[in-house]
Order: structure tokens, then sequence, then C-alpha cells
């Protein structure tokens, strides 16, 4: 799994961030588990 540059990454048992801020092979672990990439929050809506 490649990281993806300017996405960020989430540790579902501490609540720790990351921010790729240089793409490359690999994954991220955290606490010997793999990360999850954090969807994008919602615009407020413009009326």
């Amino acid at each position: 799994m490649a990281n993806n540059l300017g996405k960020r990454y989430s540790c579902a048992e501490c609540g720790g961030q990351v921010l790729v801020t240089k793409a490359g092979d690999g994954g991220l672990e955290c606490h010997g588990q793999p990360m999850e990439i954090m969807q994008p929050k919602p615009l407020p809506s413009s009326d």
C-alpha cells in the first residue's frame, strides 16, 4: 500500500493523526495496526 501525498491518516486505537508530506511505498502503522485514510469533512452549504 502506498502513502498518498496530502492525505491524513488516523489510528483507530489512540486517535493519532499523520499528514503525508512525501509520498512513498509502504504503509503507516500505529500500535501494530495499519492506519486508515481519513475522509474530508463536508463543507457547509452556502445559501
